[in-house]
């Protein structure tokens, strides 16, 4: 549970500050994915949807390593690429070649010119066609393309944190909805044919193993 982690991380800061090593220590909180646990009739992870996919991403800096207060809230959209060039940063490595992330220090110290605007996400298929999705999100809006059957969803996260009121389908917000899609298929054209024919998003629509002790699997691929 929430209470039983923070009570963990607690050990170590008070661990760390016993030794005189907490204002030399960068530390970061972070998790791979969330989990539904009911949400939108839905259990486990693998889903775009706020509950699984968002996770935490809190840095708390040594004194003297970043000028501006500790506290901050940002609104840039951050992922867990960005973890690895954080602490390359921090011992004053140079990575050996081009990283997908970005150090998280530039935005603490207030250097978020040039961060990018949105980030992608997406699963492949496993445990039903409905895990297989790809989507973007600026942390404001959410667009999910779902690639087994080629539906669309579109929620306004600011007005909707529970993603309850689906707007894909809103005349209101059709171009809305077309500038995500539009950011979709460009970021995914270079991918190939596979992701983007014709201009057009594809369906994806693998085939998958079952092992044959999965129930109801006899007979399927």
């Amino acid at each position: 549970s929430a209470s039983f982690v923070d009570e963990q991380i607690g050990r170590i800061l008070e661990a760390l500050e016993r030794r005189g090593w907490l204002e030399q220590t960068l530390i970061l909180f972070t998790a791979d994915h969330g989990d539904m646990t009911g949400d939108h009739h839905l259990w486990r992870k693998s889903y775009a949807y706020e509950a699984s996919a968002r996770i935490p991403m809190l840095l708390r800096w040594p004194q003297g390593m970043v000028s501006r207060p500790r506290g901050q809230r940002l609104s840039q959209p951050v992922e867990l690429r960005d973890v690895l060039p954080t602490f390359l940063e921090a011992a004053g490595a140079t990575p050996a070649e081009k990283l997908d992330g970005e150090s998280l220090l530039k935005l603490v110290r207030g250097q978020a010119e040039g961060w990018r605007a949105w980030i992608d996400l997406e699963h492949d298929v496993c445990y039903s066609p409905e895990n297989h999705w790809s989507a973007l999100t600026d942390g404001r809006w959410k667009y999910i393309f779902h690639a087994h059957d080629g539906r669309e969803q579109l929620f306004d996260l600011a007005q909707d944190p529970a993603e309850q009121n689906d707007l894909g389908a809103d005349a209101a917000f059709e171009s809305t909805l077309r500038l995500w899609r539009g950011r979709l298929v460009e970021h995914l054209a270079e991918r190939g044919e596979h992701f983007v024919k014709n201009g057009r998003l594809a369906l994806r629509q693998e085939s998958y193993l079952y092992s044959p002790n999965y129930p109801g699997a006899r007979g399927r691929t």
